[in-house]
């Protein structure tokens, strides 16, 4: 981000926000873009954000766009930091996003990101331990441990644990 550079961002941000003013500035040493709603735009509810910082001019313009509620274009790095940084699914990327699971996968595969799948790093002997020893149906033991009914019939059959007849009685509650 070169200050050369920094007029030319400013007047785009005012052409395409006219309600707001601009500024560059150092915030705690990292150079950043800060978008202030005028006091007219405040008092008439024009600003749906009254301030607004970021690194860059184009996340600005996003922030200040989505406050207005006007579409947004998909960026590849903001679906995958929502899926590697803070940890969402592919399905909560989609509603998120506002697009499709098979997109998102899409954006995902072409970065280069390696797809997790629900249940990662499960600890099958806990599982078990639910199912035989707690009492938990499949759905329950689906629920608690974030995977399906199917894939905890399936870890069930690879551990050899006997599943319990279809419509039992139900458990005592404590």
């Amino acid at each position: 981000m070169s200050d050369a550079s920094a007029p030319d961002e400013l007047a785009a941000l005012r052409d395409e926000f006219p309600g707001y003013r601009f500024r560059r500035q150092q915030i705690r040493g990292v150079a950043c873009y800060l978008a202030e709603a005028s006091g007219d735009a405040v008092a008439r509810g024009d600003a749906e954000a009254p301030r607004a910082a970021a690194r860059s001019p184009a996340v600005l313009a996003a922030m200040l766009a989505a406050a207005a509620g006007r579409p947004l274009r998909l960026r590849p790095q903001a679906v995958a930091a929502a899926y590697c940084d803070r940890l969402l699914t592919v399905r909560q990327c989609a509603e998120m996003f506002g697009v499709s699971r098979t997109t998102i996968v899409k954006l995902l595969v072409d970065q280069g990101i390696v797809l997790r799948r629900a249940g990662d790093g499960l600890d099958e002997e806990a599982v078990v331990r639910a199912y035989r020893d707690d009492g938990l149906s499949l759905a329950e033991c689906g629920a608690h441990f974030g995977i399906s009914p199917r894939r905890v019939t399936a870890l069930l059959d690879r551990h050899d644990v006997p599943r319990r007849p279809a419509g039992r009685p139900a458990r005592p509650r404590s």
